[in-house]
């Protein structure tokens, strides 16, 4: 638990350095901001299959 408080103290450092209001950060949701933060970029998500495509593209049917 210790490290998870330092992680987001660092993080709450990082934002405000950047430019981030404390009365903003202080308003935001933790959840929200987690959310935020976990954000991965278009081409690591993983798109949905059209399982028939799938099995077209695995057997070549």
């Amino acid at each position: 638990m210790k490290n998870q408080q330092e992680d987001f103290n660092l993080l709450a450092k990082q934002l405000l350095t950047e430019g981030l209001s404390p009365k903003d950060f202080d308003d935001s949701s933790f959840f929200s901001l987690m959310e935020t933060l976990n954000a991965r970029k278009k081409e690591d998500r993983a798109e949905l299959v059209d399982p028939l495509e799938a099995i077209k593209q695995t057997y070549g049917v």
